[in-house]
């Protein structure tokens, strides 16, 4: 986020005439540390700083981005935390992570930075603040991340060519945080939001389904019977923040007395074929996670009679935080896949999302 203030005087926010002379006097506030401080104690830049590192999961992402110090933000966010006498991030090997104190304080900043970016200006900064790039930051689960997402964002490419896109994979429970943070504009997860300042949509359905190397015995059968498929060891999705809705599946399973061996559990896709092709076991994941490598040959869905495994997936964005125009039509993208889905999937009907047949 970029908030166009050159500091506080007597109270009084001054906004320049010009976006150049705005973002010079901004950045410049920042290397000037504590002299725009407020009355109260702290500064709309260590604020604007500490949203750009939760941002970026990254102190160093930071400091890029507002051409200062790596350990001149580190010195502003320590100002911030003393002041408030809270710990608002923790160093990771890979980053840095938010703490639950630091999110709330995200929660009550990023509203104060969109009205100050907001304020009003001259007649050249709004021309010039038209050529300012426009920035989306999606995240995804896995099954999502492998051909939904970056294909929608390819198509938004072609529409803003200038804009600054990320993409973040992770899980939802991670991609909740993010939301929450403000380090991302909106996702796509395997679960409805667990936390009730976030919305969720449902976004589709698909099919989980067991999967081989072209080689394996079972690959050979027009169909397989679902007592043949449990004497196979299976590779599964799961772990912290992920939806389970394999695990639980496999589990009523269980409770209808069948043997169920679980080789290996897996966070990504990636490593559950990596596992197949290792002849670890039967593969269990989305259609649309091994797709590529089916329509290549190298793996084989299998036709299990008496299993029916499905997934949702859900569009996930904050309630209490107006989307920008760039996430506004990325939310309207993806929902116009969602209808044409809908549409093609008119007959037959969904299935549930988990069943047994006979």
């Amino acid at each position: 986020m970029a908030v166009h203030c050159t500091g506080i005087s007597n109270g009084t926010l001054s906004v320049e005439r010009t976006v150049d002379n705005v973002e010079n006097g901004f950045r410049a506030a920042i290397r000037r540390g504590a002299s725009t401080r407020y009355q109260f104690g702290v500064t709309l830049n260590q604020f604007a700083l500490f949203v750009a590192v939760a941002k970026y999961a990254s102190l160093t992402k930071a400091s890029a981005e507002f051409r200062v110090s790596q350990p001149s933000v580190s010195q502003q966010l320590r100002q911030l935390e003393v002041y408030y006498g809270k710990k608002f991030y923790r160093r990771l090997s890979k980053g840095i992570e938010i703490t639950e104190a630091g999110n709330v304080l995200l929660q009550q900043v990023v509203p104060i930075l969109e009205q100050v970016a907001k304020l009003p200006r001259g007649g050249k900064a709004r021309q010039a603040s038209k050529a300012t790039p426009e920035n989306l930051t999606v995240g995804g689960t896995f099954s999502a991340s492998t051909v939904l997402l970056p294909a929608l964002l390819a198509r938004l490419r072609k529409q803003h060519p200038s804009a600054d896109l990320e993409f973040r994979t992770s899980t939802s429970e991670n991609l909740e945080r993010f939301l929450l943070s403000s380090a991302v504009d909106l996702a796509v997860t395997d679960r409805e939001p667990v936390s009730n300042e976030l919305i969720g949509e449902l976004l589709r359905r698909e099919k989980i389904v067991a999967f081989v190397p072209l080689k394996h015995a079972l690959a050979r059968r027009k169909s397989v019977r679902l007592v043949d498929l449990l004497t196979e060891p299976l590779i599964i999705r799961g772990g912290k923040g992920i939806s389970g809705t394999t695990e639980n599946g496999l589990k009523r399973l269980r409770d209808q007395g069948l043997q169920v061996s679980i080789a290996m559990r897996c966070a990504e896709p990636a490593a559950i074929k990596a596992a197949v092709r290792q002849k670890m076991g039967v593969g269990i994941a989305f259609t649309g996670s091994i797709k590529t490598a089916v329509d290549s040959g190298e793996f084989k869905i299998l036709k299990v009679r008496g299993l029916e495994l499905e997934a949702k997936s859900y569009i996930v964005y904050p309630k209490g935080r107006s989307l920008s125009p760039l996430a506004h039509k990325f939310l309207q993208l993806l929902r116009e896949m969602r209808s044409h889905g809908e549409r093609s999937k008119a007959k037959p009907k969904y299935k549930p999302s988990f069943a047994l047949t006979n």
